[in-house]
């Protein structure tokens, strides 16, 4: 996991001696959340986000991508907060590093195949010609990345970026200060994938570290569906079991769909939701808030965090 190369340095506010606070997001999702957020975050000063917070999504790394059990995500961002505390680095995150840079680059163009066969190969270098388990620590992080793309270079066109690299992976760790920042978990209670257990374990981690717990139940789309006066309109047993009306859809989707028309889960106007952004937090209200409660409800509580997110930020 690795924040944006947009927010690597904290700014501060005009001439002023205040720094801004960064609100880490770390999205269940890989598409739905990143497109709304990205909207909310390029329309911050419009719709009344406080100037000196900064939103920063995290993006995941490729060993990552797809991804939708929040335990695992919880997991790895702790991990990721460790690494970026102690300077330690386990093998699979050097390759996760590695891929980053490659892709962030451009080095060469990473199809899903190609990248597929980049990864695999890392994965043996490592386990046969290192001799190491992926998640042992880095004890050598410029030698053994050289060694790594001595050997990569004899299958793809990468030669003479050791140096580049390494500089990019000892500074492409997440720029976090427990005591300033917050970190907050963003997802969908989705029964069929996030078990009871499952999500007692995350609320409670999430307390216990002093994360922020975001939960829509049943899904994103709900939050979505609060920007409309409509949602009163749409049974609330429905939308809460959100049963399939579709083989590809789900009640929710389909719903917000016919009342957003153009919706699509990795590609929508997420600008024109943005605009209604008070209306969706008024109507959250009128549905269930408690994270302890969200666990069976209907509900939301996002509206608390860009309230949060309006407000002056406090020690």
């Amino acid at each position: 996991m690795r924040e944006s190369k947009l927010f690597a340095q904290r700014s501060r506010v005009l001439s002023s001696d205040e720094v801004k606070r960064k609100y880490f997001l770390v999205f269940e999702g890989s598409d739905t959340e990143l497109i709304y957020f990205n909207a909310v975050s390029s329309k911050a000063s419009e719709i009344g986000i406080h100037p000196l917070i900064d939103l920063v999504p995290i993006i995941r790394s490729y060993s990552e991508q797809g991804w939708s059990n929040p335990v695992k995500l919880l997991e790895r961002i702790i991990q990721s907060l460790y690494e970026a505390e102690t300077g330690y680095l386990s093998y699979e995150s050097l390759l996760n590093r590695i891929m980053d840079y490659l892709q962030d680059e451009k080095f060469f163009s990473l199809n899903q195949i190609q990248a597929s066969t980049v990864w695999k190969l890392l994965i043996w270098i490592c386990k046969e010609k290192l001799q190491v388990n992926l998640a042992y620590d880095v004890e050598d992080i410029q030698g053994d990345c050289s060694s790594i793309l001595e050997i990569l270079s004899n299958h793809f066109s990468i030669a003479n970026l050791s140096d580049d690299i390494i500089s990019y992976i000892k500074s492409s760790h997440i720029t976090y200060d427990p005591s300033f920042d917050k970190i907050c978990i963003v997802a969908d209670r989705d029964k069929e994938s996030f078990t009871a257990e499952q999500y007692h374990y995350v609320m409670d981690k999430c307390q216990a570290k002093g994360f922020g717990f975001y939960i829509t139940n049943p899904c994103f789309e709900f939050w979505l569906l609060l920007h409309f006066e409509e949602v009163f309109e749409l049974n609330r047993d429905k939308l809460l079991l959100n049963p399939k009306v579709s083989a590809k859809r789900r009640y929710t989707e389909q719903a917000l769909s016919r009342i957003f028309p153009g919706y699509h889960k990795s590609n929508y106007h997420a600008e024109e939701l943005i605009s209604r952004l008070d209306h969706a937090i008024h109507q959250e209200s009128f549905f269930c808030e408690d994270p302890q409660l969200l666990e069976n409800e209907l509900g939301c509580n996002l509206g608390i965090l860009f309230k949060i997110l309006k407000a002056a930020p406090t020690e």
